[in-house]
């Protein structure tokens, strides 16, 4: 190749993948120095190195991120770690990204691996959380989350936000769904009726106490349901007020246009269709106040039950307003009129 044909903006790529490859074969020759990894693992270690390579030379960068990151588990090295979380970058896997930032914790390293190292933690930082399963005392542990199978023995790095369990253990299996938030570590366990989460900072016995472990033994929902529940319940409000007003509207003009019952004088030929008309809309009224009702009751007891509250007021705090307004919102109010 003539390396001086190639324009400036591709000279960088070119040598960062000729250099690449040459890390492959270094494998071989810095082997006795970068674990303590027999010949098999070296050797998936070259190969899944250079299966990085072709991947990130076609711009697969998640599919990278992988490979290098399982050569840097088979074999530990500056060069794979620093590859794994440049492509994860790239890729933007912030859990993988996450999981690579935790390994480099105590190993050497050097000014190139040092720079990636600090961009990755400004990358990643506040997007993910871990996930602890508890397999004690169980001689046989699966654990899959999202639908991806885990180590149950590691604490397992995923995204902010809700995430389905499911282990086995001993042949028994339990499901839990979890909301992990930034930086915490929940815990999953068969008896805990659901995740405990714990930030780093809260990590003493006497902060322990003030965690979810102690508000309550099961996972609550994250607090954003109970706001849809809210705004469902509002635009369904509203959707009943416009509905009753219509219907009353109908029902003004059927009574003082003589299309009541019991009128006299002159009756207009369309008062059938009219009290037709006017008995749909109540149906609609109706119709909308029962299902206002029914988000109402439901948002109550997400608010008072199922949502984990994180810095508020506990839930026996809480219910007694949630129970008040469940009571007004589930009224036996109903539109009803004469047609």
């Amino acid at each position: 190749m003539c390396y001086r044909c190639v324009p400036m903006h591709r000279r960088r790529r070119v040598t960062r993948w000729t250099a690449g490859a040459a890390l492959v074969v270094a494998f071989g020759v810095t082997a006795p120095s970068v674990a303590s990894a027999g010949e098999a693992e070296l050797a998936r270690a070259r190969d899944a190195y250079d299966r990085g390579v072709r991947a990130e030379a076609k711009r697969e960068h998640a599919a990278a991120a992988r490979a290098f990151a399982e050569a840097d588990a088979l074999a530990p090295s500056v060069a794979s770690l620093e590859a794994a979380l440049e492509s994860a970058m790239r890729a933007d896997d912030a859990a993988l990204g996450a999981e690579l930032l935790a390994r480099a914790d105590g190993r050497p390293s050097d000014p190139g691996l040092a720079r990636t190292l600090e961009a990755a933690r400004e990358r990643f930082d506040g997007r993910t959380g871990t996930i602890r399963v508890d397999c004690a005392p169980a001689s046989s542990c699966l654990v899959a989350i999202d639908g991806a199978a885990h180590d149950a023995t590691m604490p397992v790095h995923v995204l902010v936000g809700p995430h389905a369990v499911v282990v086995q253990r001993d042949g028994a299996r339990f499901e839990r769904l979890v909301d992990v938030r930034a930086g915490e570590s929940v815990r999953v366990g068969d008896g805990d009726g659901g995740g405990h989460a714990a930030g780093a900072a809260r990590s003493t016995p006497a902060a322990a106490g003030a965690s979810r472990d102690r508000d309550g033994a099961r996972g609550g929902l994250s607090p954003i349901w109970f706001f849809v529940g809210l705004g469902a319940t509002a635009v369904a409000g509203t959707v009943t007020v416009l509905g009753s007003l219509d219907a009353s509207s109908k029902h003004d003009a059927f009574t003082r246009d003589g299309c009541a019952p019991g009128a006299t004088g002159p009756r207009p030929l369309d008062c059938d269709a009219r009290a037709e008309a006017g008995r749909s809309a109540e149906l609609r009224a109706n119709v909308a106040l029962g299902v206002t009702g029914g988000l109402a009751v439901l948002t109550g007891v997400l608010g008072a039950v199922l949502v984990e509250w994180s810095g508020g007021a506990s839930t026996s705090a809480r219910a007694p307003r949630a129970g008040a307004w469940v009571a007004r919102g589930g009224g036996g109010a109903e539109v009803e009129l004469a047609w």
